[in-house]
């Protein structure tokens, strides 16, 4: 059955703006402008420890790989709150870690604008929903949607929205008008580059992923290197700050800050508490065992004597992280009064 492009076009941006994607565009389903840059970033090792990214290199700048016979990609962007989830004693998670896991959340929104679509146009495609555990370059397929532009910092900006979004996409065999990129406007900004505590942009754009404290305190594994303790801060999972500084989000303020643990009550949570509150949230990701690593080194970057009482048994677990994290932590207790 022959679907008319741009009535099925619309059709998918109805369904999106019922499931309040605030953005969504059409990219082709082909590598898109830039990808060659992902690749050099991969053969030089600025990926550090994420060894999934290279072994998935070549599929995430090909739809066709996922879905056979693929012509476009439909990018959705969901917005989440920019209120910074800030504990008690001043540590703090990244933003796009409060509640429920956004990969099972997303997806499921992706899903229903993806069978609305396939309703109403009385089927004769096929699809696949894709969120970011699925290897696709979505930022870069979102920017060729015209969703926004690849910031100094990598994150797709929103003119409307800044950077505080959620990407999902919805491959599929039709061949839906693409959208126009947009320009890109941070101009001779460099906010962001200034603002990271680790220096980890080595030029604009160029993340090494071996100096940023969202790899070390979500991807990484085992013990933290002391320079990474030393600078960890209040961020106990992620950091958000070439985010807090750019100017595309100063004007928003969306949504109340979610009630966060302090660094101590991070560190006494038990296996139970830990799957009844924060199992089904993106911050599993470090697991419990992470978090408790992430909670000492930043109790002893700022110097949070309130962990005190629990170092000595964080220090003596079996897990090598937190056993490092305690350990250095109450030496540098012990050389300042």
């Amino acid at each position: 059955m022959r679907i008319d492009r741009l009535f099925a076009a619309r059709v998918f941006r109805e369904e999106a703006e019922r499931e309040s994607f605030v953005r969504v565009g059409v990219a082709r389903a082909e590598t898109p402008r830039g990808f060659e840059r992902f690749r050099d970033w991969i053969a030089a090792g600025r990926h550090a420890g994420m060894d999934y990214l290279e072994k998935t290199a070549a599929v995430r700048g090909s739809p066709e790989s996922l879905l056979p016979g693929a012509r476009s990609v439909v990018c959705l962007a969901a917005r989440y709150s920019s209120a910074a989830p800030v504990a008690p004693d001043g540590s703090r998670i990244a933003r796009y870690a409060t509640g429920s896991d956004y990969h099972g959340t997303l997806r499921q929104r992706a899903s229903r604008v993806a069978s609305g679509a396939f309703r109403r146009l009385s089927g004769g495609f096929a699809y696949r929903v894709c969120v970011d555990s699925t290897p696709l370059a979505e930022r870069s397929f979102a920017a060729a949607a015209g969703l926004g532009w690849i910031g100094k910092n990598g994150l797709l900006i929103d003119p409307e929205n800044g950077s505080y979004l959620l990407l999902a996409e919805i491959l599929t065999d039709l061949d839906l008008p693409p959208d126009e990129p947009i320009a890109e406007r941070c101009g001779s900004c460099n906010r962001c580059l200034r603002a990271c505590p680790t220096d980890a942009f080595l030029e604009p754009g160029l993340l090494d992923a071996s100096r940023c404290l969202a790899y070390w305190t979500i991807e990484h594994r085992g013990p933290l290197p002391d320079a990474v303790k030393e600078r960890i801060g209040d961020n106990v999972f992620g950091c958000d700050i070439c985010q807090e500084v750019c100017p595309w989000n100063k004007p928003l303020a969306l949504g109340e800050a979610a009630q966060v643990p302090t660094r101590r009550e991070w560190m006494e949570m038990g296996p139970g508490q830990w799957r009844r509150r924060y199992g089904a949230t993106a911050l599993n990701r470090a697991g419990r065992r992470g978090m408790q690593r992430n909670a000492a080194a930043s109790a002893g970057s700022v110097g949070d004597r309130g962990v005190l009482p629990v170092l000595p048994r964080a220090a003596s677990v079996a897990e090598p992280g937190l056993a490092d994290a305690a350990a250095w932590a109450s030496r540098r207790f012990l050389r300042s009064p």
